[in-house]
């Protein structure tokens, strides 16, 4: 009885430890996730850091959403393979980036998601390679990179450089201070005048642009000005010969300019009317004497051509009423012009158009062409009141 009540206690001593042993065993378990799924996401940084291990956290606005299951180097990158809640994994979009961060200087290292301001429609598919935008640098290896720097610094130059700066500093304190509120001042000045000093530079680089693409003109015409250059230095005799005359042109007709400057003078300004009006007519000179260019064959052979002849076909008019003072006066008040029309460009086939104008046309006197009988001979009516007729 006594034995069984001892083989009693010893099992119930096993069942125990093999409890407590199990315990243990299921809370490491799931502390490691062994019973929680987890969707794999890739990490490709640079590098990780010098504190960032297996089981780090991975964050998303501060709030664990897993934790970086293996840490793979390479050469020159590092690649994470992390283990994300699945039903966290639906918070990240496409076009999350990762930071590998620290809570402090000397503290571990964490992954953390950053979603940005244009986050995608589309979410983060598990077996994603997100690429890390930023990893923090642990003072240790900023230490060491100030090290290496310093061990190829000379020591005896470095104290010159520092006793000179020590040198040329020394007494200017209110100098510098004065130097740096007035900097300040600058700054606070600029600062509204940033978005237009932005938009400036935008536009300074679309004018860049514009450069960019006349370049090879402007190097052709380099290249002109170094043709023209150099013929310029080839005829540097003939050129200071040329610059010698026009000197002593200038010094001859300085005196004769000097003594005709008011007749000159005077004469520019009787001129300026006839030219204004020469100029205002510029287009009807320059038709008329185009038109007689044009029209100077067809009266020439109308005349007979280039013949020692003039033909012409003649009629005789009777006498007409004699010119009478003032109804057969001219009246001249056209206004308008130039005009040109029918000159240059005229249709053959369409009779030219008929300006109107406010003169004395078809009211002057005009000899009349209506036969009139009249009583005498040819000979009397061409040579009358001569003697004998």
């Amino acid at each position: 009885m006594a034995r069984s009540a001892k083989v009693a206690q010893r099992l119930a001593g096993l069942a125990l430890i093999v409890l407590i042993v199990g315990v243990l065993t299921l809370v490491l378990m799931m502390y490691g996730g062994a019973f929680t799924s987890s969707a794999t996401v890739f990490v490709q940084a640079p590098r990780s850091g010098l504190v960032l291990d297996p089981d780090a956290k991975v964050k998303l606005r501060g709030v664990d959403i897993g934790r970086v299951a293996e840490v793979d180097y390479d050469p020159d990158s590092v690649r994470l393979r992390l283990e994300i809640n699945p039903d966290q994994l639906t918070y990240l979009p496409a076009n999350v980036t990762v930071d590998i961060e620290s809570t402090t200087v000397f503290g571990a290292k964490y992954v953390n998601f950053v979603v940005p301001q244009n986050p995608s429609s589309q979410p983060l598919r598990a077996g994603a390679t997100v690429a890390a935008t930023a990893v923090t640098v642990e003072f240790n290896t900023l230490f060491q990179k100030l090290s290496d720097i310093l061990d190829k610094i000379d020591p005896v130059k470095l104290n010159a450089t520092l006793s000179a700066l020590g040198t040329a500093l020394d007494g200017r304190g209110a100098q510098i201070g004065e130097l740096l509120t007035a900097s300040d001042e600058m700054l606070r000045e600029l600062n509204p005048s940033l978005p237009a000093l932005r938009r400036d530079l935008i536009a300074t680089a679309d004018v860049t642009d514009l450069y960019a693409d006349t370049v090879p003109d402007l190097l052709r015409v380099t290249g002109n000005a170094e043709v023209t250059a150099g013929t310029l230095v080839d005829s540097a005799t003939q050129l200071d010969a040329v610059l010698l005359s026009v000197i002593g042109l200038a010094d001859t007709a300085t005196p004769v300019l000097n003594d005709t400057e008011g007749p000159l003078s005077t004469a520019l300004r009787l001129l300026r009317p006839t030219t204004g009006t020469l100029n205002e007519y510029r287009s009807a000179l320059y038709c008329t004497i185009v038109g007689l260019s044009t029209g100077l064959p067809v009266i020439s052979d109308m005349f007979g051509g280039d013949g020692p002849w003039v033909k012409f076909n003649a009629s005789l008019m009777p006498a007409g009423e004699p010119y009478k003072y003032p109804q057969d006066l001219a009246k001249v008040n056209a206004t308008g012009g130039p005009h040109c029309e029918g000159v240059l460009d005229r249709n053959q086939s369409v009779n030219a158009n008929y300006l109107v104008t406010d003169t004395s046309e078809g009211h002057v006197f005009t000899p009349p062409t209506a036969p009139r009988p009249v009583s005498g001979t040819i000979f009397q009516l061409l040579f009358a009141g001569l003697p004998g007729m």
